[in-house]
């Protein structure tokens, strides 16, 4: 009724600053000072003409000696400006990029045969294998096999440099302290990449965990209190949903105006006063891989377990100062994370009520009495802290009006997403429980908000939800009749 209403992605804010712009003019001396000021105004026009042509002659240059290779989710990497490669092999790099142009009919082909020789250059001058220009040949080649639908081989270029950075990374000396960080960076990014264009979601989920937990070390190696708290949080979230009852009061939400800043215009501004160097500068692929890491559990139907990385993400999230547009989503799937693990309760049951149906003699059984209380708590207690969950986006919202008409002038659209997947999760938590009237408006809300922002997936999920209200109100006031 709820999974496929889940948002498990991760956008990252990006809100243009306000420019203001003031004209000065004078009304005294106007005739003696027109034409200074003409003369003025055609020198700064020319001067401006020079720039722009300028400019241009710089652009076209640089696109015609360098290459932009798409690592996924947005990010573009520039390889080429910044390394120095040796001659021998920067005169077979620019045969390929100029294969690769329109100039050569865009031939993907003939410039993955260059790129091919350049590597074996690279091999021949003993180049080091992790370096960015050995590695960034070997992307610029899968680039190419991704746009010639080659994506078999692209995606074992990916497998073959992320075996190559994660052992590079466990080796002790092999990488320098001050260059870790951003070979962490990079290993993320083609792991994302990777996982875009896989099949195999065996090998995919084995990748992910793998250097997720590497990054993960790397965090908590830089940070006592960091490495403190998580084996707090681990051990707390063993605990959880292994056979004992569930307390909601040891549940706090992240939405807050503690956690989440606004400056006196309304807009929500990033906590600078936070020290998330720890983080940096792989933090926003790190989070990306963990939601990636969620969706990968509920594609299992591993819900316990990818509510447990949800958790623990959001978390993390507030820590490491991310996007507050992300948080407020993140919290929201949270709360659907929390839902579905009430439903699975649910299913545990009435699976364990059947059986009790068929076999009357289990009823009496204390096993089954205690089973039943507990899982009746556990589910209880998952739906409250879903309420929780969405309740805090929804009133966080309310709270701060200015919010609702900030959205519209944001880029990122997590914000509304947040809103709207939250409120259309009320109005499932109040049909769920009976209370038709209230889901009904809150349904409506959800879409209405659904269509403001176009989010297309919820709008879907929401209709049905409010299809299905509407039959049971139907069918309530008919039997009252």
């Amino acid at each position: 009724m709820f999974k496929s209403g889940l948002r498990l992605t991760v956008r990252f804010a990006n809100r243009l600053p306000k420019r203001y712009f003031h004209k000065q003019s004078s009304l005294a001396n106007v005739s003696s000072s027109i034409g200074k000021q003409q003369r003025q105004q055609q020198e700064q026009q020319q001067e401006q003409q020079r720039k722009r042509l300028k400019n241009l002659k710089i652009e076209r240059w640089a696109f015609s000696i360098a290459g932009l290779s798409a690592l996924g989710y947005g990010i573009w990497y520039f390889y080429w400006p910044h390394h120095t490669f040796p001659v021998s092999v920067a005169k077979i790099l620019r045969k390929g990029l100029w294969a690769e142009s329109n100039k050569e009919g865009f031939d993907y082909q003939k410039a993955v045969g260059f790129y091919i020789n350049a590597l074996e250059e690279c091999q021949k001058l003993h180049m080091d294998p992790i370096s960015d220009e050995y590695t960034g040949i070997e992307l610029k080649m899968a680039e190419m096999y991704e746009k010639l639908n080659m994506f078999e081989e692209a995606n074992g270029i990916y497998l073959e440099l992320l075996y190559r950075f994660y052992d590079a990374l466990n080796s002790p000396g092999r990488v320098p302290e001050e260059r870790r960080p951003d070979l962490i960076r990079r290993d993320l990014r083609i792991l994302i990449k990777s996982l875009e264009i896989s099949k195999d979601l065996n090998i995919g989920k084995r990748n992910l965990l793998a250097h997720l937990l590497l990054a993960q070390e790397e965090i908590l190696s830089r940070s006592p209190e960091l490495k403190e708290f998580f084996e707090r949080r681990k051990e707390k979230v063993k605990s959880m949903f292994q056979g004992k009852v569930l307390n909601a009061s040891d549940f706090k939400t992240f939405v807050n105006e503690d956690n989440i800043k606004l400056n006196d215009e309304g807009y929500m501004i990033l906590d600078l006063q936070k020290n998330s160097s720890a983080w940096e500068p792989f933090k926003e692929e790190f989070f990306t891989a963990r939601d990636l890491y969620t969706a990968y559990c509920l594609s299992a139907k591993d819900i316990t377990a990818a509510l447990s990385c949800k958790m623990t993400t959001v978390e993390w999230m507030v820590m490491a100062d991310m996007p507050p547009g992300q948080i407020l989503l993140s919290q929201a799937n949270l709360g659907s994370l929390l839902y579905l693990q009430g439903e699975k309760f649910e299913a545990e049951i009435y699976q364990l009520e059947q059986r009790c149906e068929k076999d009357p003699a289990m009823k009496k059984e204390d096993i089954v009495i205690k089973t039943l209380r507990q899982l009746h708590k556990n589910r209880d207690t998952c739906l409250d802290m879903s309420k929780q969950c969405y309740d805090s986006v929804v009133q966080f919202a309310k709270r701060n009006n200015k919010l609702r008409f900030n959205v519209k002038d944001q880029l990122d659209p997590s914000v509304s997403q947040a809103i709207a997947l939250s409120t259309y999760g009320m109005g499932v938590l109040n049909l769920h429980q009976g209370v038709l009237a209230k889901a009904e408006k809150l349904l409506k809300d959800s879409i209405a908000l659904a269509k403001e922002t176009d989010f297309s997936e919820l709008l879907k999920e929401a209709e049905n939800e409010l299809q299905k209200t509407t039959t049971l109100k139907n069918k309530k006031q008919s039997e009252q009749t």
